[in-house]
């Protein structure tokens, strides 16, 4: 599938709570192989100059462009 939009990601969600998942907890992949996953900890990120401290602490491990993202997890 690739790399997820907000807006993908909020088409499934609601496509999962219509089918009865809604209380479910959400596991996220460890890594880009789905060798672990663990439990979703935090709400989605915006704050710019969160997301750019991310960025330049060497925490992006796909090179992304911290102006095109918001960070979940």
């Amino acid at each position: 599938m690739g790399a997820l939009t907000v807006k993908q990601l909020a088409v499934i969600v609601n496509d999962l709570v219509k089918e009865g998942y809604g209380e479910k907890h959400i596991l996220i992949s460890d890594d880009d192989e789905g060798n672990g996953y663990h439990t979703l900890f935090y709400p989605f990120i915006t704050d710019k100059k969160t997301i750019k401290e991310c960025s330049e602490y060497g925490l992006f491990h796909d090179n992304n462009n911290p102006d095109d993202v918001v960070i979940l997890g």
